[in-house]
């Protein structure tokens, strides 16, 4: 477990160099500007079994993060959760370390990405006052 503590911190802080926040960080302690959001999701008896670690939303794109260390290996309901992420057009994935670059690039990519953005900002314009408060800033 150790193992995996430590690759989610260095997962975490280099999320924070992109700007991409854990839920509740104080204004004060964003430095670069923010592009993304995520909450680390803390199993338990109270919570549905195979949640991925990690639920983010970066650039406006759904992305789920699987953690495990490098002897680690995903349970038959977190596998499932994860391609029913990525079939309902989210990003699901299963972290190794040894894929830790990939993973950067493929944020690096989605960071990069704009063509869902448009119509997004579109809808949220339309729909923001019709009692769906849409905070913005």
């Amino acid at each position: 477990m150790a193992a995996e503590k430590s690759f989610e911190n260095r997962v975490k802080k280099w999320l924070a160099l992109q700007g991409i926040y854990t839920a509740g960080t104080s204004s004060h302690k964003i430095v670069a500007r923010m592009r993304g959001w995520f909450l680390k999701v803390w199993g338990g008896g109270m919570q549905k079994s195979g949640i991925p670690d990690m639920i983010l939303c970066v650039n406006g794109i759904f992305v789920a993060i699987e953690l495990k260390s490098p002897v680690g290996r995903a349970s038959e309901i977190q596998k499932i959760n994860i391609t029913r992420i990525n079939q309902s057009g989210g990003i699901g994935i299963i972290l190794y370390p040894a894929g830790f670059e990939n993973f950067k690039k493929i944020i690096k990519g989605v960071l990069a990405c704009d063509g869902h953005i448009a119509a997004l900002t579109a809808l949220r314009n339309v729909h923001s006052n019709t009692g769906c408060d849409i905070l913005t800033g």
